[in-house]
């Protein structure tokens, strides 16, 4: 992971978490659609790599 990927991650982080500070609701739906993109990102990550 370079230093731009964590900084990023660290942005939205502090974003959900005041979202969730602000409105539990709203924190709640925004943290589970992240934690989502992240798993899918994570997932299709790995098929762009060429076979060995």
């Amino acid at each position: 992971m370079d230093a731009r990927t964590l900084l990023l991650l660290t942005v939205v982080a502090v974003i959900i978490c005041y979202a969730a500070y602000r409105d539990p609701a709203l924190g709640s739906a925004i943290a589970i659609a992240a934690a989502v993109v992240g798993f899918l990102y994570v997932v299709l990550r790995d098929d762009d790599k060429p076979p060995k």
